[in-house]
């Protein structure tokens, strides 16, 4: 038991979120307010995804970023398994345009980077960052998806506790409860600027967190016309 309690005070829930309570209703109102102002938005400069999950024994961390100005993306996963060190590897990935030529970069465990290197064509380019555009937008939609089921489908073993600061941002935490009236499993969702910012998703054997981070820009993505040179 002490080790459960000792992976729940890993990740503090926001208990101290600012902002009024407010109901199922104006939370889901909120909530389709934030899909329409998504499906709005056409470009980011900037996009970066950072999970930490971890149980008793295993941690796992991630990071996705994408530098839409820069055309330029890079990800990294870390596994680490406290009880079988096989299991245990790093893996990063870069890609970009460099001297006319898209990159492809991988490391392996050894650390030895392994490079897959072709000509520049803007419509293989533009595929990929459209493709990392469509992460953005998929990983929003699937929490407003989430929390609006979550709403609908409410039962007595459902706890929802709402808080908004104004019409773009919405601070929803989610208590699943047994038939002893125990909270089993916990998960808490912050939105900012209409955009998804932080999940925490807590049990007794686990917890996961994810932070996003976003530049918002009206700009479209600065593909380069190499063959007009």
């Amino acid at each position: 038991m002490k080790k459960r309690f000792a992976i729940l005070g890993l990740f503090p829930l926001l208990c101290s979120c600012s902002g009024r309570t407010i109901s199922n209703e104006e939370a889901y109102r909120l909530i389709t307010g934030f899909e329409i102002k998504l499906d709005q938005m056409t470009t980011f400069s900037f996009y970066e995804r950072k999970s930490v999950a971890k149980t008793e024994t295993t941690c796992s961390t991630s990071l996705y970023q994408v530098f839409f100005e820069d055309n330029y993306i890079h990800s990294y996963v870390v596994n680490e398994d406290y009880k079988t060190s096989e299991n245990n590897y790093v893996l990063e990935t870069w890609s970009y345009i460099e001297n006319q030529m898209i990159y492809e970069v991988q490391t392996n465990n050894d650390g030895m980077k392994d490079s897959y290197v072709y000509a520049y064509q803007k419509d293989l380019w533009e595929a990929k960052i459209k493709e990392a555009f469509n992460d953005v937008r998929s990983a929003n939609l699937l929490y407003t998806i989430r929390l609006k089921n979550e709403i609908q489908n409410q039962t007595s073993q459902t706890i929802i506790t709402s808080r908004s600061k104004n019409e773009s941002h919405l601070y929803q935490k989610i208590e699943k409860q047994n038939k002893d009236g125990k909270t089993i499993r916990t998960k808490t969702y912050e939105f900012d600027d209409y955009l998804i910012k932080e999940v925490n998703e807590i049990n007794a054997y686990s917890t996961t967190k994810i932070v996003f981070s976003y530049k918002v820009t009206t700009q479209e993505p600065n593909i380069p016309d190499l063959n007009n040179k």
